[in-house]
């Protein structure tokens, strides 16, 4: 591996400082001291276990699915503020149905 400058660790940890998400318990010279790691190592990809990390790799959701579905067939028939409620109401009316009520 080849060693990095000072100037593209510098950056690297710039680009690492912005894509995290720092919480009020996460203690500072510890994420310091990953983020200076993972510059040295060139790598940029942020904290680990990110929301936005966490978000794309979460399967789709049932309700998920179904908006994925029915959206087209709402879209034609509602202003685009009445969607969602559309949609929110058929998703009522489909877990009723399908947990016998």
């Amino acid at each position: 591996m080849t060693a990095l400058t000072n100037e593209q660790m510098f950056k690297n940890v710039i680009t690492i400082i912005k894509k995290m998400d720092i919480n009020k318990e996460d203690d500072f010279d510890t994420e310091m001291n990953k983020i200076i790691e993972k510059a040295k190592k060139g790598t940029t990809t942020g904290k680990s276990n990110s929301k936005e990390s966490k978000k794309s790799k979460k399967a789709p959701t049932p309700y998920n699915l179904f908006v994925k579905e029915k959206y087209p067939e709402v879209k034609d028939q509602y202003e685009p503020k009445e969607r969602m409620k559309a949609i929110a109401i058929l998703w009522k009316k489909h877990q009723e149905s399908s947990n016998g009520k």
